[in-house]
């Protein structure tokens, strides 16, 4: 993994983490991944 300068995890990175967590994540937790994702993604 490999952080930013301005300390958040470089997109690409963030992208694969979200990904492979939301593989084993309960629903619930999954929903709240995706939001998460989509809202880092907006900022871009």
């Amino acid at each position: 993994m490999k952080w930013e300068s301005n300390g958040e995890l470089a997109h690409r990175d963030l992208s694969e983490l979200v990904s492979r967590l939301l593989d084993v994540e309960t629903t619930n937790h999954g929903n709240e991944l995706s939001r998460l994702g989509t809202k880092y993604d907006d900022k871009d």
